[in-house]
């Protein structure tokens, strides 16, 4: 078994789990939520239009951040530590926020984007809730090779940026929004800043 972390940062986990298992109706609603983005366009506009399902999917998304940050530090994939690869995510999370405020105020789809956010957490409640064999595995079972941890936090990953792309153009396109603006605005402001701090992450500069 590995090293545990800082007691510090185990209290930190330990109160987020807790308070996961305080709201454990809230968790089970978010992963109902991120199901019904995985069953098309329908089911994800239900789920847009359920206030508590929404409500459920952003408090559940970011009580389950720092155990993402734990899973890719534990598979090795970040190695600044654990508390500056929480504060990457959280920063990264702080400016996608900004971004899908200014970007519906600028383009006047307000709505859309507000849509798109929300489709986004419960799409990441199911990326992150599927990290959770690689932190065991990383933890449990010192041999797995690394490549191992690495492809069950990919697998997860593409196919969530799979679903999020595909429904988010389902969303801007029943608004009659521009196609061309929404592929720009992918790639410029959605996943060229991943890349940024994936790049912080791996390589630490």
């Amino acid at each position: 078994m590995r090293e545990l972390p800082d007691p510090y940062v185990l209290a930190f986990l330990l109160a987020a789990g807790v308070s996961l298992l305080l709201l454990y109706n809230r968790l089970l609603a978010a992963v109902r939520g991120g199901w019904s983005c995985i069953h098309g366009l329908n089911g994800t506009l239900e789920m847009l239009g359920n206030q508590y399902i929404c409500d459920s999917v952003r408090i559940s998304c970011l009580l389950l951040v720092p155990f993402y940050a734990l899973a890719l530090v534990v598979t090795g994939l970040s190695t600044v530590g654990y508390a500056w690869t929480l504060a990457a995510l959280v920063a990264l999370w702080l400016f996608r926020k900004l971004v899908y405020g200014l970007m519906g105020w600028l383009g006047g789809r307000t709505s859309a984007f507000r849509s798109i956010e929300r489709m986004g957490y419960a799409v990441g409640v199911l990326v992150m809730l599927a990290s959770v064999p690689a932190i065991l595995l990383g933890w449990l079972v010192p041999g797995t090779p690394r490549w191992l941890l690495l492809l069950l936090l990919a697998l997860p990953v593409a196919a969530g940026a799979f679903l999020y792309v595909r429904r988010g153009f389902s969303i801007i396109f029943s608004t009659e929004f521009s196609v061309f603006f929404w592929v720009l605005y992918l790639c410029a402001l959605e996943f060229l800043p991943i890349c940024v701090v994936v790049n912080q992450l791996i390589n630490g500069n």
